[in-house]
């Protein structure tokens, strides 16, 4: 009965409060194990002043199917934002518009936008064209809910040469690449041809990219997920080991001794599930080294008015602009609460080498370098910011590089190399953003589940 077995959930993100809800709901006795003070993970809200600033996960799109189907069981209805995604390139020193929503206005805007031959040339128009078509012809396998789909298209290619072979490095140089490096945190070279695909599909290429929120943002989703899990939630309780014994999961090791159970749910980053579970077999263990994260830099300035164009959320900044940031967005422009009435909350990004090289910094430091330049760029930009905050993300976003979903799946259907009553989750083990983080909980439950 599954009153009688007791599940270990290692980590409160998504991944593991999603495990641990279906479990919960299941009938099982359900303990989550979370090694800092907070639930979440990389979902971080911080109030200021009047302002909620999401300094992690903050981003919902319509097309998560996981995501709406779990809002609406826990009761959180997931609103519109009151825009779509408008944003621009800087290139030639000015900005040039991409408009999202498919409303005849925008895509007028766009495609003037695209016609002038200031951002493309007519070389890269038809690369773009080339690369749209090849999206619209794989859409029904760019699902973020079902990577199954995804893997028919999971070679060992990354987005960078997958443009390099078959599309052309100036739709990648000048539009794609600053898009999906705000959106993955990291560099095309890094990224998985697959994984970039679905990214840029449903980000944009699918002709929607509409984002919706709960009231709260992702923070309220969280909340209302923990509630609902039904769990017994330990904070500040970090795992030390996952025991195995004879191939079988038997409990963990905590600063207070052994926590027996029937079975464990690793929920956290692949890097964390080598540290704790040492004794993996060593295939394993070799699948798990595959998988690679970005890392990135975020300060947020609050002021009085957005530098950027109306109605814009964000302005990416391609690699050959020469400026260390990646890009810049207004969060409280798709979500009006993030900023009391009258003020923004400006979200200046910096990825890979350059955000390294701001970790060494202090705070202060960083804020100083990071309001120069967007300065440089975005002259309106406010000298005097009402407050501004750093947060360093060590490991950002999962990459998935080529290959990896292939063969953390194969990784599952070979049963962690024989390792009983364990499971893996987080959003490594789907495709990476808040719903492949739910999905990857919600699929680790089923698993666990089915062992009984």
């Amino acid at each position: 009965m599954a009153g009688d077995r007791k599940v270990l959930v290692v980590g409160a993100g998504l991944a593991g409060l999603a495990a641990a809800y279906t479990l919960s709901r299941d009938g099982f006795e359900v303990q989550v194990l979370e090694a800092t003070p907070r639930l979440g993970g990389r979902v971080v809200q911080q109030a200021r002043d009047g302002f909620r600033i999401d300094l992690g996960a903050n981003l919902f799109l319509e097309t998560y199917a996981t995501t709406r189907r779990l809002a609406q069981q826990l009761g959180i209805p997931l609103r519109r934002t009151p825009v779509p995604i408008h944003s621009g390139i800087y290139r030639q020193g000015r900005l040039h518009g991409l408009y999202g929503g498919n409303d005849l206005a925008s895509l007028r805007k766009t495609a003037r936008t695209m016609l002038s031959l200031q951002l493309l040339s007519s070389r890269g128009l038809w690369q773009v064209f080339k690369f749209a078509r090849l999206l619209h012809a794989q859409q029904d396998h760019l699902s973020f809910d079902d990577p199954a789909q995804l893997l028919k298209l999971d070679t060992d290619e990354s987005a960078a040469e997958l443009f390099a072979t078959k599309i052309g490095a100036e739709a990648l140089d000048w539009l794609f690449g600053p898009g999906l490096s705000g959106y993955t945190f990291a560099d095309p070279q890094q990224i998985g041809a697959a994984y970039a695909m679905a990214t840029l599909w449903h980000n944009g290429l699918n002709g929607v990219a509409w984002p919706c929120l709960p009231n709260g943002g992702a923070g309220a989703f969280v909340e209302a997920l923990a509630r609902a899990c039904g769990a017994d939630l330990r904070l500040s309780t970090p795992v030390r080991r996952i025991v195995l014994e004879h191939g079988v999961a038997q409990g963990v090791i905590t600063d207070a001794g052994l926590v027996k159970a029937d079975a464990v749910i690793c929920a956290t980053t692949a890097s964390v599930a080598l540290s704790i579970t040492p004794d993996l077999p060593p295939a394993v263990r070799d699948t798990l080294r595959r998988v690679t994260y970005s890392k990135c830099c975020r300060v947020f300035f609050a002021v009085n008015s957005s530098p950027l164009p109306r109605d814009w959320y964000a302005v990416g900044f391609p690699q050959q602009t020469g400026t260390f940031l990646t890009g810049l967005s207004n969060p409280s422009l798709l979500a009006p609460e993030t900023a009391p009435e009258g003020k923004t909350l400006i979200d200046a990004l910096v990825i890979g080498a350059p955000a390294q090289q701001l970790f060494a910094l202090k705070d202060e430091q960083v804020r100083a370098q990071a309001l120069a330049e967007v300065i440089r760029y975005l002259p309106d930009m406010s000298r005097t910011p009402l407050f501004s905050c750093v947060q360093r993300w060590p490991e950002a976003m999962c990459l998935l590089p080529g290959g990896t979903m292939t063969a953390l799946q194969r990784l599952r259907q070979d049963g962690y190399g024989g390792v009983k009553r364990l499971c893996l989750a987080g959003d490594y083990m789907a495709v990476p953003s808040v719903n492949g983080a739910l999905r990857s909980g919600l699929d680790a439950a089923a698993e666990t589940a089915a062992q009984f």
